[in-house]
């Protein structure tokens, strides 16, 4: 056989088979389009901001009204004291707390160093790195218009203004990862889209390898049962699931000095939530998968696009909408929020209830369309179900076990 007849035979064997033409042809076109609407926005706006005033004047009203003027900064509320402020960052309500403290605008006219602080979440260091350099170019813009202003209403000098009315000091302070380490950000992020896409790859081939077998016939008098098929197939790997997470991130902390702040028994419920979630997903693809190759096509073209929609390599609230409802509908997503909750933030689980309940959801809604899907799957099947004509109709433990 010549090299060019083999090219051609091999040309012809891509294009005859669908689904790997539309792999190769059409998904690299589908990803540069998702991931050109990601990053669409192209830097994050509306963050979060509390504020506390405790000076209440005219120039710290103006500070608060130029950090809620950017495109970056929302403020979103105001209290009443330093402690409030920060807890609410710590909460995740807010990604920075602005603080302006008492008699700051007199103190400043008196030559006094008295600054304005801002708390900024560094759990997710896409967040703080903007929000630190962002909220130092609004600081000094406001200093240099403060200065302007005494300029024209004192009818001063530039060093009689600057003595009259010092440039406003900023402190900042980045809480969790103050010293940016990448090493305490990504590896939560990569562990956790391993775990996920171990686990449902186990799961997606633990129908398929008995279907390729010959062997899924036996399950057909649990057509209309298939909860029952369920906690047969699922068990195992939920136990191992739970497992994984545990031993990961067990060396990612004693090993490698990763920080682990919170408490255990929240990232265990945590990581149930996320293996249910897992579960009920990789169950539906096993269901609907005739064959093994299918179920691995289907979770390599979803392994890339859950990380980097799960709002960790850019944030939820930076992503077009369409997106942003996708992206809080993966379990990867909610777990991955969780575990900065626990790990660097230290929050108890009254504070990650939210993710654990999304899990669980995205669990119940997959497991539900997989159980109104199986009865269909099954009737190619029927032809077994005459059991004295087909005596391995009947599922018992002893067909199971052969």
């Amino acid at each position: 056989m010549s090299t060019w007849r083999a090219i051609i035979e091999e040309c012809r064997h891509m294009f005859s088979i669908p689904k790997l033409a539309a792999i190769l042809l059409l998904m690299p076109v589908l990803y540069a389009v998702l991931f050109g609407f990601l990053y669409s926005h192209e830097r994050i706006t509306d963050m979060p901001v509390i504020v506390y005033d405790g000076d209440n004047s005219a120039l710290s009203r103006q500070v608060v009204q130029a950090f809620d003027a950017t495109d970056t900064f929302k403020v979103i509320g105001q209290r009443w004291n330093e402690e409030d402020v920060v807890q609410e960052v710590q909460n995740g309500v807010a990604r920075v707390g602005l603080i302006i403290p008492p008699n700051f605008s007199s103190g400043l006219q008196h030559g006094e160093n008295i600054p304005i602080m801002t708390f900024i979440d560094g759990s997710n260091m896409i967040y703080s790195n903007s929000a630190s350099r962002i909220a130092n170019q609004v600081i000094m813009s406001i200093s240099s218009g403060a200065t302007l202003q005494t300029l024209d209403k004192k009818g001063m000098s530039s060093e009689q203004a600057g003595a009259l009315l010092n440039a406003i000091p900023y402190r900042s302070r980045v809480l969790y990862n103050p010293v940016f380490n990448y090493e305490y950000y990504m590896p939560i992020g990569v562990i956790s889209a391993a775990l996920q896409q171990c686990l449902l790859l186990g799961i997606a081939l633990s129908c398929t390898w008995q279907k390729e077998a010959g062997l899924w016939h036996r399950f057909y008098d649990w057509r209309f049962a298939p909860w029952k098929l369920a906690i047969a197939k699922l068990t195992p790997y939920f136990l191992v699931g739970l497992v994984n997470v545990v031993v990961s991130f067990s060396i990612a902390h004693f090993g490698f000095g990763i920080p682990f702040v919170g408490q255990l028994w929240p990232m265990l419920i945590l990581s149930l939530g996320f293996n249910f979630a897992l579960c009920g997903l990789g169950f539906l693809f096993s269901v609907v998968s005739k064959r093994q190759v299918d179920a691995i096509q289907v979770l390599m073209l979803i392994a890339m696009p859950s990380f980097m929609l799960s709002g960790y390599t850019w944030p939820l609230e930076a992503m077009p909408r369409a997106l942003r409802v996708i992206g809080e509908c993966l379990p990867l997503t909610q777990f991955l929020q969780g575990v900065r909750s626990i790990v660097v933030k230290g929050l108890p689980l009254d504070q990650i209830w939210q993710n654990v309940i999304a899990l669980g959801m995205i669990g119940l809604v997959t497991l539900l369309i997989s159980f109104l899907i199986f009865p269909l799957t099954m009737r190619r099947y029927k032809e077994y179900d005459n059991e004295s004509e087909h005596p391995t109709a009947t599922l018992t433990t002893e067909s199971l076990s052969k």
